[in-house]
């Protein structure tokens, strides 16, 4: 669509799937460009590319177009800017507490209290939320990058998980479960409400992801564990769980489970969660 926002999303969708298909086969991985070493001529190209995959410190060699080959320096990419399309990359989640529509009227009031409570706890602490919105159980959260977006939807598992439930009158076995994706979204002023939002096709995704997460858990997609690998974020971990089919007939997604790292950097195993990879399909493609 010549959008720069377009373009600069597939290149790093494809560094990071190349990261996690490395780490996977346990294997180095290094950055080819052919690239005249001048700098980008927009918000997205070779020069942000290279830059980009230099931040980890992970080697590149680039070819000029006479065929020189010159070693590639570090260097900072620029930030993110939004497109006059008003199209932006942003990290996406969707949640909701399993167990909720079985709770009495009496019993809501308290939920709201201690529950939502606890959700809207962790959301003050983020500072990179774009936008907010809730109905009933569910959350929809847009942050402005998948570190972000990884570190909110553990935190808002593990303040779930560090409420005495019984001992606030509701069901023991409420759990959240939490769908997370990175794409490009339309940023929009709602005519409804008169405030920011956030829509387009990567909105409908992230929301089909969630109805198929186990209870307790946090299912991200390929292009979100693609954006964590490759910004380094060592604190987090993803693990390759097959192609998972969505709610509503949306289409099959290649996923992983979120989780924190335990120990120095390992290889994303094939299990995770209650699910585990199809036979005879290999993690990353």
């Amino acid at each position: 669509l010549g959008d720069d926002v377009l373009h600069r999303y597939a290149a790093e969708l494809g560094m990071g799937l190349a990261l996690l298909r490395a780490r996977f086969l346990d294997a180095g991985v290094r950055q080819l460009t052919v690239w005249d070493g001048g700098p980008a001529r927009g918000a997205a190209g070779t020069a942000i590319d290279v830059a980009t995959w230099r931040l980890g410190g992970r080697p590149s060699v680039a070819v000029a177009p006479s065929g020189r080959r010159f070693d590639v320096g570090a260097a900072s990419p620029p930030p993110r800017e939004e497109s006059a399309s008003g199209r932006v990359v942003r990290a996406l989640l969707f949640a909701d507490v399993k167990g909720f529509s079985r709770l009495s009227d009496e019993q809501l009031p308290r939920f709201a209290n201690k529950v939502l409570g606890a959700f809207g706890d962790v959301l003050k602490r983020q500072e990179a939320i774009c936008y907010r919105n809730t109905w009933g159980d569910a959350l929809y959260v847009v942050l402005t990058d998948a570190v972000a977006a990884a570190s909110c939807a553990l935190d808002l598992l593990a303040a779930l998980d560090g409420l005495d439930l019984a001992a606030e009158g509701l069901p023991v076995d409420l759990a959240l479960r939490l769908g997370g994706h990175l794409g490009p979204v339309f940023n929009i002023n709602d005519p409804i409400t008169g405030t920011p939002a956030f829509m387009g096709s990567h909105v409908s995704r992230t929301a089909r992801i969630e109805p198929v997460t186990p209870p307790g858990a946090v299912y991200v997609t390929d292009a979100f564990a693609a954006a964590l690998v490759l910004t380094g974020a060592d604190s987090f971990a993803c693990d390759y769980v097959g192609h998972m089919p969505t709610a509503k007939d949306y289409g099959s997604i290649r996923m992983y489970r979120l989780r924190k790292r335990l120990s120095a950097p390992d290889t994303p195993s094939f299990t995770g969660g209650t699910h585990s990879a199809p036979t005879g399909q290999c993690a990353h493609g």
